[in-house]
This record gives structure tokens, C-alpha cells and sequence, in this order.
């Protein structure tokens, strides 16, 4: 062997390795191609077949599937007669993922449970553990929760004994999402928390916002919502300190949604408008932001703010075509309504007890507007908050209740059965 060549055939090696890893696959794959004649000019079957593994690796990538199946498989012959375990299970590992990629999920099951098989002790640990965590994957989305389990928490010891934590945090992330999938909460809720005390000690603050993100989605679910709005709170704090605008505008976003459960309405709209200010895109995610916080302002009874904002709405709904368009001309005519029955504010001092009566009816029917808004849009959480407010400002004006009371009831039947249906 010439030492020259094989100099070449190493840099190429790194010049692809380093492009792989960057998602340059198509100069990956120029490096590699050339890498792979290199190889067969150095006649030395094992360097042959890890430059046909890694090719095929980047061909997966750019989903030309039979040229990378072709050499998987190639690499896994030449490694079969050299008896080399641990090029043969990298191979496997390679037709399983060309298996997933094809959505021959128990093919790939299959396939990676062989390159597990065959994976030697003496070679690295941490990339067995890899591959459990692969055949994890595969399993939960097979639904097959057991072995996803076992596959994950296999990875997960791997990755413990090896002294891996970010690889152990990240496994308790799965195995909770598993759970989640499962209806099984509690159980999410503490792997999840296990993951976030690693996160937090490796000072990753990425990965540990997102792990609260989770975290707060799933006491949301379980309406615990004063630790979802604690745990979403240090999720938009850790977001602000990396570079990520449509992150740090996603955290906000959901941080609104849970202070509106909570009624926090100036929580809320503040934690919108964040959202709003830092989203990137003119789509229709800013449109729903701006439709949401319009009904914030219409529920405080700020007409002008609440036209604004829908306004805002309907211009991106338009550009867009989108079926809300008829939502937003609905709101629009309620506001326009209210506007022109001229509500006296209530805090003038010298305002009659028969303008504040008539302020309260206004206010209350301009709710139950809403209500019926949010009920068409089956936003049933937002609709019964709409009703209770009303229900309170009804009672407070001592006016005829009973048939809001019926919506709640109705309502509150309708929300039940959404979430039984989940």
C-alpha cells in the first residue's frame, strides 16, 4: 500500500465526514464518491467497504434508496467474508434505515435488532446504544410500546455506564414522550423532570427549555396549570438567551395560552404581543396570533385594539386564502356593533345607574358574541371562559343568568368529550 494514496483516500475521508456532518450531502457525497475510487485503487476490502457504508449513508440523505440499499448491502458482503462483526453491524444498521426511510418499519425493527446482535463488546458501547435508541424509535412508531420501552432503556444504561449524560438526558426525553403517547403523565412528567436536572447540570440550555416546553405541555393536559405556566415561564427565560426568534416566539405563544387559562389576561396579551414581535414569517401562524390577541382586547372590551388586531388578521388570512376569512368578518360585525351603540366606560364619575345597567348588558352580550365565535371555531376552552366572565359580569349587574348558564353547561359537555376523544 502506498502511503501517498492512502493519504488522499483519508483526506477525502475527512473532507466528506466533515460535510456529512454539516448537511453538505452533496459535497459529502462528491468526497466520498472520489474516496470510494480511491479505495478501490488501494485493493484493501476493509477500506473499500467503510467508504461503500458512508456513501451509502450520505445516499439515504438525498433519498437515492436502491444506490445506497446497493451499498449497504455490498459492504455487509465484504465484511461477512472478512468476518469483521462490527463493519457488518454498521451495515445492518445502514438497510435498516433505508428499511425506515422506505416506511418498512418492521423490516427495520427486524434489521436493526441484527446489527445489535452481531455488534461486538469490544467495540464502542456508546454507538450500540445509538442503535437501541434507533430500534426504539422504530418501535414507537409501530405503537409497540414494550419493546420501545426495553430498547430505550437499554440506550438509556448505555449511555450511564459510559458516562454519556447528555445521551442518558436525552433517553429520558424519549422514554417520556413514550409514556405521553400512552396517556401515562405521571410517569412522563418524571422522566421528564429527570432529564431537565441533567440538562440543567450540563448548563444546556437548549435542550433544557425545550424539556420544560415539554413538561409544561403535559401539566397544560393534566390542567395543572399553575405548574405549567412555572415550568413554561423558565422555558421562555432559557429561550431568550439563545439566538432563535421562532423558538423564542413559539414559548410565548404557549406561555399566553396557558395565562389565558388562568386568566391572566394582561399575562396573556403581553406574552402575545412577544410572540408576535419576534415571529419571523408573514403566514398564517402570525395571522392566528394576531386573531388570538384581538379577542384578548375584545374580552377587556377594548374595541379599537380588538379591530386592530383583527384587522391584521384578515389581511394575512386573505393574502392567504384561508376559511377564517369568514370568522374574522364575523368579529369584525360584532365589534363594529358594539362600536356604534357608543358603551359609556364605567368609570366616569358621573355616569347614571341606568347607563352602567346598560353598559353591563352591552359588555355581557359583546362577550357571548365572542363565546359564540370561539364555539364555531370549536375553541370550546376559550368559548367557556368567555361564558364564565359573562356569567360573573351578569350576576354582578343582577340580570337574567339562566340561559347562560345552559351554554356553560353545554359547553363545558363539549370541551369534556373533545378531551375523552384525545
Amino acid at each position: 500500500m502506498h502511503d501517498d494514496e492512502l493519504s488522499v483516500w483519508r483526506n477525502l475521508m475527512e473532507d466528506g465526514t466533515q460535510c456529512l456532518g454539516e448537511e453538505q450531502y452533496l459535497n459529502a457525497e462528491k468526497y466520498f464518491s472520489q474516496g470510494l475510487l480511491k479505495a478501490y485503487e488501494l485493493e484493501v476490502p476493509e477500506i473499500v467497504a467503510f467508504t461503500l457504508r458512508l456513501l451509502a449513508t450520505v445516499s439515504v440523505r438525498l433519498g437515492n434508496l436502491e444506490f445506497a440499499e446497493d451499498g449497504f448491502k455490498e459492504a455487509l458482503r465484504i465484511c461477512q467474508e472478512l468476518q469483521n462483526a462490527k463493519g457488518m453491524a454498521e451495515a445492518w444498521a445502514g438497510l435498516a434505515s433505508v428499511a425506515v426511510k422506505r416506511g418498512m418499519l418492521r423490516e427495520a425493527g427486524r434489521t436493526y435488532e441484527r446489527a445489535i446482535t452481531v455488534y461486538p463488546i469490544s467495540s464502542p458501547q456508546l454507538r450500540l446504544g445509538m442503535l437501541y435508541a434507533d430500534l426504539g424509535q422504530v418501535y414507537a412508531t409501530l405503537e409497540s410500546w414494550n419493546r420501545s420501552n426495553r430498547a430505550y432503556t437499554q440506550a438509556r444504561q448505555i449511555c450511564r455506564f459510559n458516562d454519556f449524560p447528555k445521551g442518558e438526558a436525552e433517553l429520558e426525553v424519549l422514554l417520556g414522550e413514550l409514556c405521553f403517547q400512552q396517556g401515562k403523565k405521571a410517569e412522563a412528567s418524571n422522566y421528564l423532570k429527570q432529564a431537565s436536572q441533567i440538562f440543567a447540570q450540563l448548563e444546556d440550555v437548549v435542550s433544557l427549555s425545550n424539556t420544560l416546553q415539554y413538561l409544561a405541555l403535559i401539566h397544560f393536559e393534566n390542567n395543572q396549570m399553575q405548574l405549567a405556566v412555572e415550568c413554561q415561564q423558565r422555558a421562555v427565560a432559557l429561550c431568550s438567551k439563545f439566538d432563535s426568534k421562532d423558538i423564542f416566539s413559539e414559548s410565548c405563544y404557549f406561555l399566553s395560552k396557558i395565562e389565558q387559562f388562568l386568566e391572566n389576561y394582561e399575562e396573556a396579551k403581553y406574552y402575545l404581543d412577544l410572540s408576535i414581535r419576534f415571529y419571523p414569517d408573514q403566514d398564517i401562524d402570525l395571522a392566528l396570533r394576531y386573531q388570538s390577541l384581538a379577542g384578548l382586547f375584545f374580552l377587556s372590551m377594548d374595541i379599537a385594539k380588538a379591530e386592530h388586531y383583527y384587522l391584521k388578521a384578515l389581511s394575512l388570512f386573505e393574502t392567504i386564502d384561508d376559511a377564517r376569512i369568514g370568522e374574522i368578518h364575523e368579529a369584525l360585525a360584532a365589534v363594529k356593533e358594539i362600536r356604534e351603540r357608543k358603551v359609556v366606560p364605567v368609570n366616569v364619575k358621573d355616569i347614571s345607574e341606568d347607563k352602567i345597567q346598560l353598559h353591563g348588558e352591552f359588555a355581557l352580550e359583546a362577550l357571548v358574541r365572542l363565546a359564540e365565535l370561539y364555539e364555531k371555531q370549536r375553541n370550546f376552552r376559550d368559548a367557556l371562559d368567555c361564558y364564565w366572565k359573562a356569567l360573573e359580569m351578569g350576576r354582578d349587574a343582577k340580570l337574567t343568568t339562566d340561559w347562560i348558564e345552559v351554554r356553560v353547561q353545554q359547553v363545558s359537555k363539549r370541551l369534556r368529550g373533545k378531551k375523552s376523544s384525545r
